[in-house]
Formats: C-alpha cells, structure tokens, sequence
C-alpha cells in the first residue's frame, strides 16, 4: 500500500473512529510513551516523557505514567515528539508557471493540483501553513471539511496590488479591470486585485475579507514573479497603505506586505504594517525599524539553492534577472537580522510554480543554520510562526488550541523525528527517512514505527 493511500485509509479510519466516540460522548485518546519532547520554546527537551492526546488537542505532557486505558499507545522508541512545522509564506494554489496558469489552465485543474500537493506538503511535515495569496479559501475548507488531506490552511485570499504593481500579471494589451470591466483569469480566480487610491483599496481589502481572508496580504514592492514592476520601486502611498491596515483591524486582523528594499519597509512599518514578508535587500536602516517597532520578519532562504534557468521556467525568462539580484541580498539578510537581536522572524519557504522546487521545502532549515542555531531555527518554524498566525485575531479560523506547541490545551499536531534536531535540525531536511510519524488535528498521517 502506497503512503497516500495508507494515508487516506488511516485518517478515514480515524475519522470515523472520532465520530463514533463524540457520538457517545467520549473523545479517543492516543498516548505517546518513551519520547523526549521539544515542546517549540524551551531548548531542553523534556526527557523520557509521555504525551496524552483527547480528541483533537494535547491534554498532558508528564514525565510520570499517564494513566490513560483506552488510549491507544504509539510507543516513540526514544524519539524526538515535536510539535508540526509551520511555514508563514506559501502560495498552495500556485504549483505551476505563472504564465501556464494564467493561459493554459482552467480552475478544475488548479484545484486538482493543488489538492495532491497539499498532502505532499503534509507528509513533509507542515501541519499549518499561512497561504500569502491565491484563491486557497475553497482548499482550506475541502481540508477542513474531511474532503481533503493537507495542512491547516490561513487564507490571505486575493493580494492587493496597485496598478503595475507585484500582483499585475495582464497581459501588455489586456484593458485594465476597472476601467473597462474586463475579467482578466487572474481577477476571476482570485489570485489578485488592483486597487487604486484609498476608496480601491479599502474595497479590496473588504472584498477579500467577505471572500474568507484570514489576514490581508498587500504587495508594497517590486518582485521577481511580475514583469512590470523593477525591484526599486516602492507600491503603493502611505495613505493606500494605511486604509487596508485599519480596514484590517476592524476585523480584528493585520496586513502582511511583499517588499524587499528599505523604502517599502519603513512605508509599511509606518504605516502599521505587522509583517514584513522577504525583506532580502533590507539594510542596517530597515533592520533598526524592524526591531524599534516590534514587527515582524518573514523572509525565505530557500532561493539560495535555486538557479536562474529554475527560475526561468517557473516564472518566465524576465524573473531570473530580479530573481539573482534578490537572492544575492538573502545572505546579508540574515547577518542584519542576527547582528540587531530581532527575534520576531518566522519560517517561510515561498516556492511557487514548480513542483519539484516545492519537494525542496525542508531544504529552507540547512540555509538558516548559516546563521541560527539548530534551536532558533526550529522555533522560528513552531512557536514563533504560530505567534505570527494568532494575530488573525477573531478571524483565526483555529482558535481552539494554540499552534506550534507541545503544551496542554494546544493542538495535537505532532511529529515523531528519528534524533534530536535541537540538537542538529539538517535533521528535518531528510523528512522522508526521520519523521516517523506526523499526526494532525489529533489524525495520525503517517506512521512508519508499525
């Protein structure tokens, strides 16, 4: 039997097993004995220890025997128990060239496609993900609802984009859609809007937020994916910036922004922007306004085991240009954020239209130990990202347990990996062979130990 399958019999088997339980009131319990835990804050582990699931959320973590006798019991051999990885910037409806999306597909297939990498994604050991833009909201909920298998999924539904901005993917001739009432794909799909002056954008940010946005995601800068806007220029006016932060907040979420260069973060920051998404040619002024302000940083790595011709071919021959002037910056990134103390950065992996690249997910960990420790790194991809996705505020769409933790009352997502990546996290990068097993949800997905 092939994982995928074993996957789908088990969480169908699970599945059904819960529901017979809450039928007569009483929530099925899995007890992992004989494992040392990380529980995503502290850089101990907790040695020798034992970890009670009800239902779907941890009820114990004890170093004592758990009387539990109609749990079933995973006996952990002495492994690592972890809680499951966060990435805080994915695209997971973007999972071919932009350019074949946009012309050659129709939106059946995107979500076909994107429905067999969301597994993939799981089984690499993401149990939640905040999706920076696309139309994720109907996956999330196929995933939500049992239709599907995949991580939790944040939804910042369609970027918000000024005209020839980072979310401007028309065609040359294309009219624009709020001059002439033209549908381009990309506008119907809800991949992105184009929003001009304060009315615009405050309408687009509320139009993404009745689509189901979880939090806003607005384009502050060039970048490498759209041919119209070169990487020095900074999007949108402070005024434009401002209204879809308090169109945000009177939700009761925030804003995220794609920038790279100084000008568009201390714009965003000033005008109350909470994350600051890949920022790779920030320099010492920006990382002072980063840590003055307390916001915080989601940059990737992971471009810097990518080459111009895969880039090329995921994004179109005008990317490789902007895409190697954005990864010679990655490295003095990282320096800058080490250097000024900012403690507020979370994983993020942003690979979009190539499936391969995306199998390279868990590379992003052996790039950061450039710079952090094998502890810094993993809690950058636990607790630290689950901070950032609790800033969604009333509209976090989980909100029964806390994310990326190993604690009482938190969500039962939970990774048996086969060492002690505290201690070496180029571990996680070989998740085919060390994560043993990966539960979400309180589901177990994968389990090699039987």
């Amino acid at each position: 039997m092939s994982i995928s399958t074993k996957t789908a019999a088990v969480a169908s088997l699970v599945f059904c097993t819960a529901t017979a339980a809450f039928a007569q009131d009483t929530l099925p319990q899995t007890l992992f004995t004989n494992v040392h835990v990380f529980d995503g804050v502290n850089e101990a582990r907790i040695e020798n220890a034992s970890v009670l699931v009800e239902g779907n959320l941890i009820k114990e973590v004890s170093t004592e025997a758990i009387d539990a006798p109609g749990a079933t019991v995973v006996d952990g051999g002495g492994r690592t128990l972890m809680p499951g990885l966060i990435d805080a910037h994915v695209h997971m409806a973007i999972t071919e060239p932009v350019a074949d999306l946009r012309d050659n597909f129709d939106w059946m297939y995107w979500g076909a496609v994107s429905t067999i990498e969301a597994e993939k994604m799981l089984l690499r050991g993401f149990t939640s993900v905040r999706d920076a833009g696309g139309p994720a909201m109907g996956l999330q909920k196929a995933i939500d609802r049992g239709k599907a298998i995949g991580p939790r999924i944040y939804p910042s539904g369609p970027v918000i984009s000024q005209t020839s901005g980072h979310g401007e993917h028309r065609h040359y001739t294309e009219p624009h859609p709020n001059f002439e009432g033209a549908s381009p794909s990309f506008f119907n799909q809800h991949v992105e809007f184009l929003a001009d002056g304060v009315p615009e954008v405050l309408r687009a940010t509320r139009e993404a937020l009745r689509l189901g946005a979880s939090q806003i995601k607005v384009m502050a800068g060039g970048g490498v994916s759209s041919s119209v806007d070169p990487l020095h220029t900074v999007q949108f006016l402070p005024e434009e910036l401002e209204a879809a932060v308090k169109a945000a907040a009177d939700w009761d979420t925030y804003v995220l922004v794609h920038v790279y260069n100084d000008e568009g973060i201390l714009r965003s920051i000033e005008a109350g922007v909470q994350s600051i998404d890949h920022a790779q040619l920030m320099t010492e002024v920006s990382a002072q306004a980063i840590k003055d302000a307390d916001v915080w940083v989601v940059p990737f790595f992971s471009l810097l085991g990518l080459d111009a011709e895969t880039v090329t071919k995921a994004l179109g021959p005008l990317a490789a240009p902007k895409f190697l002037e954005v990864q010679g910056g990655a490295r003095n990134q990282m320096r800058l954020l080490k250097e000024f103390g900012i403690e507020k950065v979370a994983f993020s992996t942003d690979i979009i239209g190539d499936p391969v690249a995306l199998t390279k997910q868990n590379d992003e960990f052996k790039y950061r130990l450039e710079q952090w420790s094998s502890y810094e790194v993993l809690m950058q991809a636990t607790s630290k990202a689950g901070e950032l996705l609790a800033l969604s505020g009333k509209l976090n769409p989980y909100p029964e347990g806390q994310l990326g933790v190993i604690a009482e009352g938190a969500y039962a997502d939970i990774l048996l990996v086969d060492g002690n990546p505290v201690e070496d996290a180029m571990i996680m990068t070989d998740y085919e062979n060390n994560f043993d097993l990966i539960m979400k949800n309180g589901v177990i997905y994968k389990n090699t130990l039987e």
